[in-house]
């Protein structure tokens, strides 16, 4: 990298954090710990064959459920923990928990590991999650550098992989399949190959302008290319639970990916001369997907102010 491209970087990474500040605390950030706030309800949606889909406060959780046992994916914030066993007591009728699969690190998939390790699950995850999970972080949140400390080793995966891996479980095969460099280095996306469900993690934001997390080794152009894999994975009848937002289709995948590409475009347009991040913001380039894709976390300048750092590294 030139010195030029390095100082456009940190001035994009400083901007950045500036505009991503409050939204991303909100958003519950890296933290590992139990959140101040009053847990929220927990949602269950029966997809089938003993599948479900669990909402809360964080990313969407998957449940899988049978006489081998039952396999969760996501644990949300630690303070979540009671409501989500709660809930998969209800489905499964015990709240022991055999394996947990985390999508990512970030503390609204994995605040929950430890409580829900406490009732006997093992936890798997990609390589870089345990990496992550076991190491310190450090990202440009708040003006200033936000470092994560490890978290509790009782948190940590214990079985990884590094492109993909299945599960046989309850009449399922469980595929779980890396998908690099998109919301992090560490995604996974988790099909059950005979019911025909797929949880993306998030590398889906459901209608919503998605987070990409250029701290943690996400890039535009990989969550775009996970999209396609994604795309190309499923069917018109796939039933899909999204990291977050609503239960989702096939269709929802590619109005995700094409409006990616456009806003790509559309402010890469907008940088070429080298402008700044402040100019390129005040041209708006993303005003025609605002109305439908803005949302608490990500607005168009926020995600403006994305796209300029990934594509200024």
């Amino acid at each position: 990298m030139t010195f030029k491209k390095l100082t456009k970087r940190a001035a994009a990474m400083a901007a950045l954090s500036l505009a991503c500040a409050a939204p991303a605390i909100a958003h519950g950030g890296h933290a590992h710990t139990a959140q101040s706030a009053s847990p929220t309800p927990v949602g269950t949606t029966d997809l089938g064959e003993g599948i479900y889909m669990l909402t809360g406060r964080g990313g969407n959780v998957g449940v899988l459920t049978g006489e081998d046992g039952t396999f969760v994916i996501d644990s949300q914030y630690a303070d979540m923990a009671p409501g989500l066993l709660s809930a998969i007591e209800e489905i499964a009728g015990e709240t022991d928990v055999r394996f947990l699969l985390n999508t990512h690190w970030h503390g609204d998939h994995t605040g929950g590991n430890v409580p829900m390790a406490d009732t006997g699950a093992t936890i798997l995850a990609h390589d870089e999650v345990r990496t992550r999970l076991s190491s310190e972080n450090t990202s440009e949140l708040g003006g200033e550098a936000r470092v994560t400390p490890p978290a509790d080793e009782a948190a940590w995966p214990l079985l990884t992989y590094s492109e993909e891996m299945r599960v046989h479980l309850n009449d399922q095969t469980i595929h779980i399949i890396h998908l690099p460099d998109a919301h992090t280095d560490g995604d996974s996306a988790v099909y059950f190959e005979e019911a025909n469900v797929l949880h993306t993690g998030d590398v889906m934001f459901s209608g919503r302008f998605p987070f990409v997390d250029v701290w943690s080794g996400g890039t535009f152009a990989g969550y775009i290319k996970a999209l396609s894999t994604l795309y190309d994975l499923t069917d018109d009848e796939t039933r899909i639970i999204p990291g977050h937002g609503p239960e989702s289709t096939r269709d929802d995948i590619k109005k995700l990916r094409d409006m990616m590409i456009a806003a790509l475009a559309a402010v890469e347009e907008e940088m070429s001369g080298g402008a700044s991040l402040e100019a390129v913001q005040a041209a708006n380039p993303l005003a025609p997907w605002a109305a439908e894709w803005d949302w608490g976390f990500i607005n168009a300048e926020r995600f403006t102010a994305l796209i300029y750092t990934d594509l200024s590294s």
